[in-house]
């Protein structure tokens, strides 16, 4: 058995390592979903951290490290001293 094929949308969005500043990392992204708990009857699975928008499937394939980025990556970090958030929209 070999390893499974990237997802399309992973190599479109160049998804890769992050960068050592936090806050642009998937962590901080608006499509980033924690992991979940999903109910299948009497089971309940754990599923890792997934994006919107590479899938919420239950594959491995679809799983998203929070120290890993993307070009489309939304920032929802706020600096704590400042208030401010990072990048271009300052509020």
């Amino acid at each position: 058995m070999g390893a499974q094929k990237r997802l399309k949308e992973k190599i479109e969005y160049l998804y890769r390592k992050g960068s050592t500043n936090e806050s642009r990392n998937c962590k901080w992204c608006a499509s980033f979903v924690k992991g979940m708990t999903v109910n299948k009857g009497w089971d309940h699975l754990d599923i890792e951290p997934r994006c919107r928008l590479f899938g919420l499937a239950q594959s491995s394939r679809y799983r998203v490290r929070e120290d890993h980025t993307c070009t489309a990556q939304q920032s929802t970090y706020r600096n704590p001293f400042t208030g401010k958030k990072h990048g271009n929209d300052q509020a």
